[in-house]
This record gives C-alpha cells, structure tokens and sequence, in this order.
C-alpha cells in the first residue's frame, strides 16, 4: 500500500505532531507499505528515510501556513502523481494543507482519512463551520480523532458517519529507564511542552510560588522545562521577577535521548496544559515510571488514571496540591512510580501501526464502494 501523510507541518519543524508522523512513517516502511510526505514547509526531500514532496506555494508571513487556492491545487496535483493508495491528512489547529488536500483527493477520487490532533477553543463550531464549507459530511471518507477530548469537538464536520479514535503510538520499550541515584531531597520536577499560549507555561511559575508555600521548612521542588517557542523570552521574565531562576530551569529543545536521560533524573511529570489534545510527553513520561499530575479536563486524563498512574486536577491551585502531596508522600509517589514502570499502555506501536492500516482499508473500500 502506498500513503500519503499530508500535512502542514513537518520536520524541520519540531512538535509532538511532526515527531508522530515521522514514526508512523518509519512504521509503515517498516511493515512494508510505501510513503510519501505531502506539506508546504520548506525541507529537504529525505527525513530520516521518509520522502517528503515539499509544495511549493506562498505562505502567510510569521504564521507560516499556506493560504492559496493554488496551493490547494498543487496538494492534489502532487496526491495524484504520486498515484498513492490512500491520503492521511492530519488536522491541527489551522490546517488548510491537511483540509485542502482531503478536499482535493476527495475531488479526484483518492481514498481519505481524516485524523484531527488538535483542541480550539469553540472546536465544535469551527468544525461545524468547516464541515458545511467543505462539504464533508457528503465525502466517502473516514474520519479519526487522536483522543475522545478531541473527537468530542469535531463530531460534527463527520456527519453522519462515525468517528473513529486513533491514539498517538510511542515505543513504550524505549522509554523504560531505570531511575538515577541522586543526593539531597529536592523533588525534581519536569514538563516538557512547547512554549506557545496553549500550552500555558506561565501556570508552571504560578505552580512553583504555590508549591513553595505548602512545603514545610526548608524542602524545594526544581523544576526543568523542556521545550521552545515563541513565549521563551516572557517566561524567562516572568521567572526573574518571580525570584524563582534558582528553582526553575528552561532547557529549550532536547532531542529524544535526552529527554529520556531527563526522565530518569526526575520525580514527577507536571504539564498544565487544557486544551491537551492527546498528551505525548505526558504518556512518556509515565512508561519512563514518572507520575503525572496533569489537568483532569486535558486529553491527558485519557491515558492517566487518577490516583493510579497519577493525580488528575480540576484547578491550578489542586495541580499545586497534588504536586506538594506526591513531594511529601514519597511512599504514594514510590508506589505510583513503580506501578508505571511496570504496566504496559495500550498505546505501543506494535498494536496502533495495525490500527491505522486498518482504517487505510476502511477508506479504500469507502471509495470502491462508489
């Protein structure tokens, strides 16, 4: 089978949505099915063994999405002569690549699948919006969401078809790590999440100032926050003015390896995060034996059972107290630890690349069924 990944974003850009399409892409070579990347960002035509077919087409400055009809056209003239089997178009936040290029090989007859990552405020709206613009509660296609959080919001741009729920994968194997002896009682703490307003760094300042004054005496937490964007220089501020660069620690990109190297130095995994679509780092964090403490309304409270695999909070102010009680409590947190180091998730990817080839079949026989 050949498939095409058509996105918006893709390497050399970095986000939890491009690092998934680059392993769903070695998956699939690796299962023997043939792929081509389809997106407007500028790149080389080889990542890391996977082709990639680079639009070429004018961008929206500083946003960096395409914007043109043209470019919608180059997106199903490329579909077409790469004479694939099925397109996967991925769907974030803004995506006229991902939607454009359903719309597209829709037109021309090429089997569809939809899969949206992504949580917006008034999602359901906007999906409804898309859905009567673009007509596609009429396209043989078939519809996917990487979390019930996210297919909650878009049900409506499916129509009357169903919407099938297809989990980010991760090497669960890979991210076991056994825990680093370190000395001294400071609770390390990390997040790893880009620095954009959705992701809403600035809480894990307001999270240090409230920790620090639940915990008894002299006993700290550090907190080391993995990622970039374009919110770095305001939370490097807002950590100066709050007095807390002793304890907080921004360490901008980290490849993989590191991340797990980080894993392993670490207490606690906190991500404040709302509009948290699926939770990548989060699930992780927790194969690496970390507890989470993450928001009970995020696409986190999916892959984390409360009290189990971590502590679910409804309020900034209960992410701070369950933060301060896994820090005091070092028999829960040991428990929880030990829980997650040694459970398996159902999200490997020896059971998901199957998943999604399953539904590559769905939208194959959607079209033939024409």
């Amino acid at each position: 089978m050949k498939v095409a990944l058509v996105c918006d974003w893709y390497h050399p850009r970095i986000g939890g949505i491009e690092l998934h399409l680059q392993d769903l892409a070695r998956r699939l070579i690796g299962g023997g099915h043939q792929v081509v990347g389809i997106t407007p960002t500028p790149g080389a035509e080889l990542v890391d063994g996977v082709r990639v077919r680079r639009i070429e087409t004018p961008r929206a400055p500083h946003f960096g999405f395409m914007y043109t009809r043209g470019g919608v056209r180059a997106l199903g003239d490329a579909l077409a002569a790469e004479r694939v089997d099925v397109a996967h178009c991925h769907v974030s936040i803004v995506s006229p690549a991902a939607l454009g290029g359903a719309l597209e090989a829709e037109r021309r007859g090429i089997p569809v699948l939809l899969t949206f990552h992504s949580v917006v405020p008034q999602t359901q709206v906007l999906a409804r919006a898309a859905g009567v613009m673009l007509g596609t509660s009429r396209w043989r296609a078939r519809f996917s969401a990487v979390s019930d959080r996210v297919a909650n919001g878009v049900r409506p741009i499916a129509g009357r078809r169903s919407l099938a729920i297809l989990p980010n994968g991760i090497d669960v194997d890979y991210w076991r790590v056994d825990a680093r002896p370190r000395r001294g009682g400071t609770i390390e703490l990390m997040s790893v999440m880009r620095l954009n307003a959705k992701k809403r760094p600035f809480a894990l300042v307001d999270l240090v100032k409230r920790v620090n004054a639940m915990l008894p005496g002299p006993e700290r937490v550090r907190l080391r926050i993995v990622g970039d964007g374009p919110l770095r220089r305001r939370l490097e501020r807002a950590i100066a003015n709050a007095g807390l660069e002793p304890q907080i620690e921004l360490l901008g990109y980290r490849t993989r390896d590191e991340i797990r190297a980080l894993f392993a130095e670490s207490d606690l995994f906190v991500l404040p995060t709302v509009r948290e679509s699926f939770g990548l780092a989060a699930l992780e964090a927790r194969c690496s034996g970390l507890p989470v403490v993450a928001m009970a309304a995020s696409g986190v409270a999916e892959i984390v059972r409360h009290g189990r695999d971590g502590l679910l909070a409804r309020s900034d102010a209960e992410l701070a107290t369950h933060v301060s009680t896994l820090a005091r409590d070092g028999v829960h947190r040991r428990a929880i630890t030990e829980h997650n180091r040694h459970t398996t998730p159902p999200y490997d990817w020896s059971q998901l690349v199957d998943a999604h080839v399953a539904l590559y079949r769905e939208a194959i026989a959607l079209r033939e069924s024409v």
